[in-house]
């Protein structure tokens, strides 16, 4: 494709608006003005400044706005033009020769380029032309019923949780911004870093670190992921040959976990969505937000600027954006709420979840998380305490003796409900009995 190609697309287009007037709402809706150029953009802009003042576009008032000099060029428009069936075509063609065109020039200004700090502008700016202008999509009810039947018929499936208690509780999916918030030191890079490796032995995961390099993120994952190996051991190097047995045992599934871990400092997210793109990320971590570079006057048009970008993201490209929040210091022991975002209130607002990591007991620090959902737009907001490995920087269900007890109790009424059944159908057959090795809590 040539300039030649993108000025015939734009003629198409303008075209088509002179002799069917009634494609101009599609038209203003779906293209901008810099998808059209010199005389082109003249018209265009002539047709957008009367669409928006309710005044009937046609030739003659088009010509009355833009001058009687421009008559054969509006003749030529209508000419070219043998109909507007193709106009969804025209625009498509349009739309993407500019966005070549505007890159060989942004090339162009990378390769006469002074700084580095020049070149990421401009990559940001190549980058924001692959986004397009999202089109207008009107779903009647016909179609929103016929969307439910077809959604909801067979079994639910969502992304699944390290903790099963979990996934009963939230009904997380590709294309959702999750938020996790604590104070340092809450768990939040470990709890974080178990979920990426429970997802990517599925999906395609990106760990996105500001602040912690990739080898010490592997280092947590291995004692994470074998049992006898403890930070302590991997930290003064104590590895015993027993352990890299271990290890080497576990190579293949280590090797094969699609997981990808990012030293991400400095980065904006518009590199974090160029990297994504390239690797083919389902699902991204990022820690932490507050980390990321963006535009704004100050730190709060930054982080906003920031969550913006990554919600637009997690929705333009359905991919699932998990990321670290730091928290306001409120100076207590209070329970954490989403308004603790630091820095910037449009987290809260264009977070889909939200979960707060939060030590049980302030002088514990490897002791029991609480584990709050404080925003689920798909569900309920629970609780729960988590056991923390410090060891081996893990986290699973905490198991009180309440919970115990009450297992052992619900699992007893079930067996012997089932022992009356068979006495009532006369089975000969054995009673079923609680197993020997049943842990009771006591």
């Amino acid at each position: 494709m040539t300039n030649e190609n993108w000025l015939e697309a734009q003629y198409s287009v303008l075209g088509s608006v002179l002799i069917s007037p009634e494609v101009l709402p599609k038209v203003i809706q779906q293209t901008r003005p810099a998808d059209f150029s010199g005389t082109c953009s003249t018209v265009y802009q002539a047709m957008r400044k009367l669409f928006q003042e309710s005044v009937p576009v046609d030739p003659v008032s088009v010509l009355g706005l833009i001058g009687q000099e421009y008559r054969d060029f509006i003749v030529q428009l209508m000419q070219i033009t043998p109909t507007a069936a193709n106009v969804d075509h025209y625009i498509r063609l349009c739309r993407e020769q500019a966005k070549v065109i505007a890159a060989r020039s942004i090339g162009s200004s990378i390769a006469a380029a002074d700084s580095s700090e020049d070149i990421r502008k401009l990559l940001d700016k190549a980058n924001a032309l692959m986004v397009d202008k999202p089109s207008l999509k009107i779903t009647t009810m016909s179609d929103a019923l016929k969307s439910f039947m077809d959604r909801h018929t067979g079994e639910a499936k969502y992304i699944t949780w390290p903790v099963l208690e979990l996934n009963d509780r939230l009904y997380a999916e590709l294309g959702d911004f999750i938020l996790i918030g604590g104070y340092p030191s809450s768990g939040k890079s470990a709890w974080s870093l178990q979920c990426a490796r429970h997802w990517a032995q599925g999906m395609k995961v990106g760990f996105f670190s500001l602040e912690t390099s990739s080898e010490k993120l592997f280092d947590r994952q291995m004692s994470s992921m074998i049992a006898d190996l403890s930070m302590d051991d991997i930290k003064r190097n104590r590895i015993s040959n027993s352990q890299w047995e271990k290890i080497c045992s576990l190579s293949s599934e280590i090797v094969g976990m699609n997981l990808e871990l990012i030293p991400a400092a400095g980065m904006t997210p518009a590199d974090i969505r160029s990297v994504t793109v390239m690797r083919g990320y389902q699902i991204i971590i990022i820690d932490y937000v507050q980390l990321l570079s963006a535009s704004g006057g100050n730190r709060t048009e930054q982080v906003t600027n920031i969550s913006l970008a990554l919600h637009r993201m997690a929705q333009d490209m359905r991919v699932m954006i998990v990321a670290l929040s730091q928290l306001k210091r409120k100076g207590d022991d209070s329970t954490p709420e989403s308004s603790d975002l630091r820095e910037s209130g449009q987290l809260e607002q264009d977070a889909d979840i939200i979960m707060m990591l939060k030590l049980e007991k302030k002088d514990q620090p490897d002791g029991n998380r609480e584990l709050y959902i404080t925003k689920n737009k798909e569900g309920t907001c629970p609780k729960i305490l988590l056991a923390f490995d410090g060891k081996h920087q893990s986290f699973s269900k905490a198991q009180r003796t309440g919970d115990v007890l009450g297992k052992y109790v619900a699992d007893g009424k079930r067996i012997k409900r089932r022992n009356k059944s068979a006495a009532a159908e006369g089975s000969d057959s054995q009673m079923t009995m609680l197993p020997d090795d049943y842990k009771v809590p006591f």
